[in-house]
């Protein structure tokens, strides 16, 4: 694959000056990615040292992977980062990290993390008896635990006073903001005891608290962000202490992908001063798909935003996405089998579900047909720009690009799925921030894109008939 060469505002955005920080906000195919390669390979070969180094990092590890396979040969001096790869080593580095340090999110022979909090939650629970707020399901102080910790709150005095932002949806008053945080507080005690120091959310606020106290000289002269929106705010917060003076740090970021977290602004960051560029033109869709995704981004679910960038359409124009109505679900996997066959001998081809749970059952139908598949993931070693079939969900896929796009299940049951209305509080929340998955999936597709639901449609698609092609599979 061969990165286009930068036009536009693009030139202007990579050579901005090598000092201070930048925020590049886009739309969906404007080419962020690509300008986020080629600004770190500009950084690196002209304004870096022979000791000095620039960093690319992002959130997405299946991304980490196509970024390095399609900027190999562009990126020399510069590492390609996760960003939980990079805090891991800067705190190994300071002698901050071992090797099981970290509670795994997920696990068959350790304790994870919502097994710590839920042994905490109980505990309260049985210490307050008769508290409703403790009546609540333990989802929901999940949920609140983790926007604790990436908003890196240290006390119930500050988680008190503090806005929550991007929580506005789930029902906390101040005055029961003392039960999340004595369920908070004892998820701490417990996890020590089990003896983890980190887990996922919190790793951030540790290496910020780290850098803040570290008086050598930095790794990275220049740090340059993908896919910027999915960062928490210590995150964010961390990177930008991880430069030294007179470094850059340069933000790409769509808040329409924003697919981690809820709603949560770069402008919580911290940035000095930073320079704020725009990005709307989508070179990626056709007009059909960009109106589609406009048009997602339009619904009353599709929280507003300053920072949202609304797409100037692309001249190139194609068929209107497919809408298909199947009776069943069994009737609606068997097309795709046959569907994908013939789709997949000259052109890159992705199935994007919801979950894992659905993404294996896809791939394991796709194998008992012999249709091999590539599976997004983070486990990925190498990206294979050829015709293909990859099979993923929406939050692996973000940052990549297909030229046809199938997303089965789109109904009203899985989208949003119930135990997402139960963790974040309330159905309000629970579409604010699935619909946001349906965008990154729609967008993703440069010419082709099928959507296929059985039985009731999700109500997180637009309704407007002339944005599709609608069939009643059978008829």
């Amino acid at each position: 694959m061969t990165l286009p060469n930068p036009i536009g505002k693009q030139v202007e955005v990579l050579a901005l000056p090598e000092h201070g920080h930048f925020v590049v906000l886009g739309t969906a195919g404007s080419g962020k990615t690509t300008l986020a390669i080629y600004r770190a390979a500009y950084l690196a070969k002209t304004h870096c040292a022979a000791n000095e180094r620039t960093l690319l990092v992002t959130f997405n590890k299946a991304l980490v992977t196509f970024l390095k396979s399609i900027s190999s040969d562009l990126l020399k001096n510069v590492d390609v980062l996760n960003y939980h790869r990079f805090a891991r080593g800067y705190l190994a580095f300071r002698n901050k990290m071992g090797r099981n340090d970290i509670v795994p999110p997920y696990s068959q022979r350790y304790f994870t993390k919502t097994e710590i909090i839920s042994e905490a939650y109980r505990e309260i629970q049985n210490e307050n008896k008769g508290v409703s707020t403790l009546e609540r399901p333990v989802e929901v102080f999940i949920e609140e635990i983790n926007w604790i910790q990436k908003h890196g709150i240290t006390s119930l005095e500050e988680y008190q006073e503090v806005e929550r932002t991007g929580r506005a949806g789930t029902r906390i008053s101040r005055s029961t903001r003392i039960y999340f945080y004595m369920v908070y507080d004892r998820y701490l005690r417990i996890r020590d005891n089990k003896g983890y120091l980190y887990d996922m959310e919190d790793l951030a606020f540790y290496v910020r608290e780290e850098l803040k106290n570290d008086s050598s000289q930095r790794m990275y002269k220049h740090i340059i962000i993908d896919e910027g929106q999915d960062f928490s705010p210590t995150m964010l917060q961390s990177l930008a202490l991880a430069i030294p003076k007179g470094g850059s740090l340069t933000y790409f970021g769509d808040v329409a992908q924003q697919i981690y977290g809820s709603r949560i602004s770069w402008r919580s960051a911290g940035f000095f001063n930073p320079s704020i560029w725009e990005f709307s033109q989508n070179y990626r869709n056709t007009k059909e798909i960009a109106a589609l995704g406009l048009a997602i981004s339009k619904m009353p679910y599709f929280k507003d935003d300053t920072d949202l960038i609304e797409p100037q359409f692309p001249r190139a124009s194609g068929p209107l996405p497919a809408m298909i109505k199947f009776n069943n679900e069994e009737e609606e996997i068997n097309y795709y089998l046959e569907t994908v066959k013939g789709l997949s001998t000259n052109q890159m081809v992705a199935i994007l579900v919801r979950d894992r749970e659905t993404l294996n059952y896809v791939r394991n139908k796709l194998g008992e047909k012999m249709i091999h598949s590539q599976k997004l993931s983070g486990d990925m070693n190498t990206w294979i720009s050829r015709p293909g079939v990859w099979v993923g969900t929406y939050h692996s896929a973000k940052g990549l690009e297909f030229d046809t796009v199938l997303m089965p299940f789109c109904t009203s049951d899985r989208l949003p799925p119930e135990e997402r209305i139960v963790s974040l509080g309330s159905e309000e929340e629970a579409f604010s921030e699935e619909i946001k998955l349906l965008y990154v999936g729609v967008t993703r597709a440069r010419r082709g894109l099928i959507i296929t639901y059985a039985d009731e449609r999700t109500k997180l698609l637009p309704t407007d008939a002339a944005l599709y092609q609608e069939e009643n599979y059978g008829d």
